[in-house]
């Protein structure tokens, strides 16, 4: 057994779903300069290098490995909002193609595979010139050109309206439904055209605002081809140019709906622009991609990857060492990690990633509308408790986050939050203030109680944190109920909760956090609207000037934190086990996540 820890580097939230494209819930820049973990960047740096490995063989090994999934494979389209989920990332990085990837150092990097080159031709306006490899295809002979991305563009643009007899259709408060149900339209909605030529293999995207992080786009493309069949729409391009809104709602049914898995999956769409393509998946069981004979670029070493789909952690740690399983990603746990590092022939390690942990209150939630509710229950939140307890077992340098876009190893993080501890004693005063009155154990107000039910995954470390949060919050008259779901995510996704408890999986790019805060965001679950905040974000999104961009940076973190609706935990340690046997494993600190580099892994017999 080999086991290494790494400190808890840096983080910047979140990528998935492409590199700026949003956020990945997760349970668990254009200059020559490499950038750093730690560096949140604006205008994302680019290295050439190649994925690391430590083996290099001649021809494909072949063989099966076999990892465990901690969450359901909900959809092959990672790019909406109710499934933007790091599970379903972490399948489809063998299958959808990307121009830019992460690599294992949080660098950004050129796929050679997809992309021969991407620059900045003009900068008034801005305009990105990508050619693509003239031998990049869908695995069902279709290229893969400019079409995939003006389908990225259009479904990710947010300015196409759902419509209903004729006028936009709107949601039960009233908020106009969008026809496609991206994430986020961070990037896309910048653009103001992608126009082809070269057969498709030269793509021109002009934008009407300037977007320093454009690199991040058009990550995880989806196949257009596909996609235009199933709706039953010759050309998506014409249909957007020509403003047909049948044929459109068509494609954004396929978009938002067609790549679900809970009830098998459909082959015509789930065609593989990568090293693997989907072979099977048993929902709530087991998914299985293949090597993509097809792919035109380096082979991939093993014949398959399953993915068997384990809840519980302890279920996974025992896999692994039956060698049912060959890696696992549990969640960090002191007595897990005793078992891991005891066992024989097994690699475990302890990481830093761009991911953290966060409580989040839904403003929709009657009791949450009120802002010295939301503060006094921050106070309650033993977030120095929940650290000692829970993390610090397994990262002993763990720290408390008081920054919600940045944590203490990057230059821009500062204390937002005044030295804020628990209080209870602080949470009490603000609530009585409030004119709140405790009955019993519990305060009151117009005959309710203050109570309310915090969503998280079932495992136990998130009920751990529930007890320890119900038990410090009923000090101060608050009362927590548990709310755990094993359908945690799709509720999360559509802010089915009063509160929830969870992680995001992040990325070096600023501008990615847009989509979590903006108004009206598409990751925006908690309801957040804050004019001052959207100013903020409109100046990381759009401005060239890094000093701009950090000083907008800073001041959103401030803004963030006076507004009590999401309250940063702890910098997520996570926890990677593998066989050592595995060749080729390596960890990633960004959405990306541990199958970024699948097509090299080999498992030895």
């Amino acid at each position: 057994m080999t086991r290494s820890r790494k400190g808890l580097g840096a983080i910047a939230l979140v990528a998935g779903l492409g590199l700026v494209a949003g956020a990945c819930s997760s349970d668990k820049a254009a200059t020559t300069t490499t950038a750093k973990a730690g560096e949140t960047t604006t205008s994302a740096a680019v290295t050439t290098a190649a994925p690391k490995t430590t083996t290099t063989v001649a021809k494909p090994a072949g063989g099966t490995v076999t990892v465990a999934l901690a969450d359901l494979f909900g959809s092959g389209n990672s790019l909406t909002a109710e499934d933007s989920l790091f599970s379903n990332t972490i399948v489809m990085n063998g299958i959808l193609p990307s121009p830019y990837l992460f690599n294992e150092k949080a660098e950004i990097f050129q796929d050679k595979n997809i992309i021969d080159s991407a620059e900045v031709t003009s900068k008034s306006p801005q305009v990105v010139t990508y050619k693509m490899n003239a031998k990049a295809a869908w695995s069902d002979g279709a290229p893969i050109d400019c079409s995939d991305f003006q389908l990225a563009w259009i479904s990710e643009n947010g300015l196409l309206n759902a419509q209903e007899n004729g006028a936009d259709k709107k949601d039960k408060d009233g908020n106009v439904v969008k026809l496609f149900a991206a994430a986020t339209t961070t990037g896309y909605e910048s653009i103001k055209s992608v126009e082809c030529s070269d057969g498709g293999k030269t793509i021109v995207t002009t934008y009407a605002d300037p977007f320093a992080d454009w690199q991040g786009l058009f990550g995880l493309l989806l196949p257009a081809h596909a996609v235009a069949k199933k709706a039953a729409v010759a050309d998506i391009a014409k249909a957007y140019a020509a403003k047909d809104v049948k044929g459109l709602a068509a494609v954004a049914e396929v978009w938002n709906n067609g790549y679900k898995t809970d009830k098998g999956f459909d082959k015509n769409l789930f065609v593989s622009g990568g090293p693997f393509s989907l072979s099977a998946s048993e929902y709530e069981k087991s998914v299985t991609i293949v090597r993509n004979d097809k792919f035109w670029g380096p082979a991939a070493q093993a014949d398959e990857v399953i993915f068997s789909i384990i809840k519980e952690d302890a279920t996974a740690v025992q896999s692994l060492q039956n060698g049912d399983v060959q890696l696992i990603q549990p969640q960090p746990d002191p007595d897990l990690l005793k078992l891991l590092e005891g066992a024989k022939g097994i690699h475990s390690e302890v990481d830093g990633g761009y991911t953290f942990e966060h409580l989040d209150l839904n403003l929709a939630f009657p009791a949450f509308q009120d802002k010295a509710v939301r503060q006094a229950v921050q106070l309650c939140f033993p977030r120095e408790e929940i650290l000692a307890k829970l993390i610090k077992p397994v990262a002993k340098d763990a720290v408390v986050l008081n920054n919600s876009l940045y944590i203490p190893a990057q230059k821009d993080y500062a204390d937002v939050s005044n030295g804020m501890k628990t209080d209870i004693a602080k949470a009490k005063t603000l609530l009585e203030g409030a004119g709140w009155k405790l009955n019993g154990d519990t305060y009151e107000k117009n005959g309710k109680k203050l109570e309310f039910k915090l969503l998280h995954k079932k495992n136990a470390r998130r009920s751990n944190e529930q007890q320890l949060m119900a038990a410090s919050c009923k000090l101060a008259g608050i009362s927590v109920l548990d709310d755990g779901d094993d359908k945690w995510s799709s509720r999360a996704g559509n802010s089915q909760y009063d509160a929830v408890v969870f992680a995001w999986t992040g990325s070096p790019l600023l501008s990615s956090q847009k989509s979590l805060y903006y108004t009206k965001g598409g990751q925006n679950w908690n309801g957040l609207s804050s004019k001052e905040i959207d100013a903020q974000f409109d100046i990381i999104s759009k401005d060239l000037d890094p000093a701009k961009v950090s000083a907008a940076g800073k001041k959103t973190a401030q803004l963030l934190w006076d507004e009590a609706v999401t309250l940063p935990i702890f910098q997520f340690p996570d926890l990677l086990a593998y066989t050592e046997k595995l060749k080729n494993a390596i960890y990633n600190p960004t959405t990306s996540g541990w199958t970024w580099n699948v097509q090299a892994w080999i498992l030895e017999k």
